[in-house]
């Protein structure tokens, strides 16, 4: 099982570019335009630092809703904005890795991996069965998360944008729409959906979700 981490790595290593213009009303949408500047995660107020984001297909791109419960400051609402859509699980892409074991405790297994990256996996609820959970870590950073599962039991709490483990291809379509890429994976029967170049992607075995991966931009 551990072999489809590693294989993981390098079958979703796509060019992603997560799109995030700010706007100021309240409910603030991340639109597929202009790149802002990064905002450093400390600006993002300390209650606001578990929002979550729900992508959603907006036109031939994507857009990104996040609904403050108040109303913030441009720069403020960017890094939000840039938190909450890249949350998976308890853990955001960007953040530092030693949230990961602040909230996750040691990883399980820890595997080498191209270009100075380590994975660190953790098994959710019986260790060494599915479903895990990788967290990709380089300099000190988390670069990208993946969930992955055997399309069998979902994995509560790690839902992206209200598709996880175990979703069909109807739930995937109803948020998502077609992928940008539909080829096969390295697994055999397994489908390999991307959306370039957005930060997420799917894989799906029998018309089940088995993983869900976002990354670094």
């Amino acid at each position: 099982m551990l072999d489809n981490v590693v294989r993981a790595g390098r079958a979703l290593s796509v060019l992603l570019v997560a799109m995030l213009p700010g706007w100021l009303s309240p409910a603030a949408h991340a639109q597929s335009a202009a790149r802002p500047t990064p905002t450093p995660a400390q600006a993002v107020p300390a209650d606001l630092k578990d929002l979550r984001g729900e992508w959603n297909r907006a036109g031939a791109g994507f857009g990104c809703k996040v609904v403050p419960p108040r109303q913030l400051s441009q720069e403020q609402l960017l890094a939000v904005m840039a938190r909450a859509c890249q949350r998976l699980g308890p853990l955001v892409v960007g953040d530092g890795a030693d949230t990961a074991t602040a909230a996750l405790g040691p990883p399980h297994r820890t595997l080498n991996q191209p270009q100075d990256k380590v994975a660190w996996v953790y098994f959710i609820g019986q260790r060494e069965h599915y479903p895990y959970f990788v967290v990709t870590v380089a300099a000190d950073k988390i670069v990208a998360l993946q969930v992955t599962g055997d399309g069998t039991a979902p994995a509560p709490g790690y839902d992206f944008s209200h598709v996880g483990l175990g979703s069909t291809t109807d739930e995937l379509v109803a948020v998502f729409g077609q992928p940008s890429h539909f080829e096969p994976s390295e697994l055999k029967n397994v489908e390999l959906w991307t959306y370039p170049p957005h930060p997420f992607s799917f894989e799906l075995k029998g018309g089940r979700v088995i993983s869900v991966r976002i990354r670094q931009p």
